[in-house]
C-alpha cells in the first residue's frame, strides 16, 4: 500500500464579518487555513468566539470583534 500526500488549493473568495460565519467555513487564523466548528458571540455582540480546527486535527479557539473581516476561502 503506498502513502499519497493530497494537495488541497484554496481559493479566497470573501471577506465576513464573525456573525456571518458558518460551522464548516474555511477561514484564515494566524496565516492558516482552518475549518470552522463553532461561532458563538459575547452578551453584548462585540466579540464572537470561533472554535476551529485545522488540517491536522488540532482545535483551537480564537477571539474576533464585531467589525473584523475574515477570508473566507473555498477548495479549489
Amino acid at each position: 500500500m503506498s502513502d499519497t500526500i493530497i494537495n488541497m488549493d484554496y481559493l479566497l473568495v470573501d471577506k465576513l464579518t464573525p456573525d456571518q460565519l458558518e460551522s464548516g467555513d474555511f477561514i484564515e487564523v494566524d496565516d492558516e487555513i482552518v475549518s470552522v466548528i463553532e461561532v458563538s458571540d459575547d452578551s453584548t455582540g462585540d466579540y464572537y468566539i470561533v472554535s476551529f480546527e485545522n488540517e491536522f486535527g488540532e482545535k483551537d479557539v480564537t477571539k474576533f470583534f464585531y467589525t473584523d473581516a475574515i477570508n473566507l476561502f473555498i477548495l479549489q
